[in-house]
């Protein structure tokens, strides 16, 4: 029922969209290089949608953590799918869960095409967010640096 449902939906997405040997369904956009991955599990009730969107950084990750979590409260800035980190690649992905027996080729297509738009959405959100962290960094450092016990400039 799926694999009908992934070709049926392929002329309206622009490329292939068919669920492997393996259950899995990697979807690359050759505009972006974006990569999708939808999964049906084995128990076959629940279809899985998830993309990376960011790198966890390094640096001002509590800001970056705040700032994620205000986007994903309520579902709001991501499509109803949930921000998360994927504890074996570090790395922050959206998912959202459909449940296979609702789906039909328009409800589907609606999803698959609404996450595609979404996660472009929240890439740039978040990227812009990175770049500001880092020019408040920089900004903080273009002045000299002055020693609070020596008084002396640096």
């Amino acid at each position: 029922m799926i694999n009908a449902l992934f070709q049926s939906i392929t002329i309206d997405l622009g490329f292939q969209v068919v669920l492997g040997e393996n259950n899995l369904c990697n979807i690359k956009r050759k505009s972006t290089g974006e990569e999708t991955i939808i999964e049906l599990p084995h128990n076959n009730e629940m279809l899985y949608i998830y993309a990376v969107v960011s790198d966890v950084p390094f640096n001002n990750r509590e800001k970056f953590f705040e700032f994620v979590l205000k986007l994903n409260l309520h579902g709001s800035s991501t499509g109803h799918a949930i921000l998360g980190i994927d504890a074996q690649t570090n790395k922050f992905v959206l998912s959202r869960l459909l449940h296979i027996k609702n789906l039909d080729e328009q409800l589907l297509l609606k999803a698959v095409s609404s996450f595609f738009s979404t996660i472009s959405q929240l890439r740039e959100k978040l990227s812009q967010f990175l770049q500001v962290q880092i020019s408040d960094h920089d900004a903080a450092f273009e002045g000299p640096l002055v020693s609070p016990n020596l008084n002396f400039v640096i």
